[in-house]
């Protein structure tokens, strides 16, 4: 998970928000309740928060990625807009700019209708995710002073499921061969006996540093997790300074 930043809120909300949700709370007030309006007559009344020019510019910001998971369309399903807090627990916020995120079909289906209000979870776009995680491995964790919500951030979202750990450990797998390159490459820079080879050896480390510095980009799946890593990667520090000469 990483920190997100909203964009402005599209014109199509901007013109339609307020009477979209006055169709919708007269409808509850008619069928006595959020639950018992008529299943196509909801469906007539919400379709408006998928409208496309909604979609893409939330979608937009968050580089075409799960806000929770950070996986990209079609890894876990669709990216879809999420309600954090739930419609149908709070049908006045349907149509609320600042209420919707992207999230992917496996996290928006284990949020549910999870209740944010009574009890949070983290939202990426109010919240820098980097104060309240950090990975053990390939698992997402809670830091010591954030354990609530981070934690019920993770349960509620599955941060830890099977189907995010498996690419993680992948990811892990290639972050650790980088950075053993670079340990090597390093090794071979300060062997190096005449300023040529010295020149075309770090030419070489910077390339390296670019193509895993490339994993950590926000636009990439599961950037978080990488730079993370990179942040405890010695060789990487290491290269970064040997660059730097």
């Amino acid at each position: 998970m990483i920190k997100l930043n909203r964009k402005a809120k599209p014109a199509i909300l901007i013109d339609n928000e307020e009477s979209w949700k006055s169709n919708l709370i007269d409808a509850i007030t008619t069928y006595g309740g959020y639950s018992r309006i008529p299943k196509e007559q909801k469906e007539r009344l919400l379709v408006h928060y998928r409208h496309q020019d909604i979609k893409n510019i939330l979608f937009q910001s968050s580089l075409q990625k799960c806000a929770f998971c950070e996986t990209k369309p079609g890894e876990s399903g669709n990216i879809e807009v999420e309600h954090f807090a739930p419609k149908s627990i709070y049908p006045e916020m349907a149509f609320n700019w600042e209420n919707f995120l992207p999230a992917c079909r496996k996290c928006n289906g284990s949020k549910e209708d999870h209740d944010t209000v009574i009890e949070p979870i983290v939202n990426p776009y109010d919240t820098d995710p980097e104060d309240i995680f950090h990975y053990t491995d390939i698992r997402i964790a809670a830091n010591d002073n954030q354990e609530c919500i981070g934690e019920r951030t993770i349960r509620v979202c599955g941060l830890n499921s099977v189907r995010l750990m498996k690419p993680r450990a992948d990811i892990l797998v290639s972050l650790h061969g980088f950075s053993q390159a670079l340990e090597d490459a390093i090794k071979d820079y300060e062997s190096a006996d005449t300023d040529i080879k010295k020149r075309n050896r770090k030419r070489k480390i910077r390339e390296a540093l670019e193509t895993i510095e490339v994993l950590a980009n926000p636009s990439e799946k599961f950037s978080g997790f990488c730079k993370e890593y990179l942040q405890k990667c010695a060789p990487y520090h290491e290269a970064k300074r040997v660059v730097g000469e």
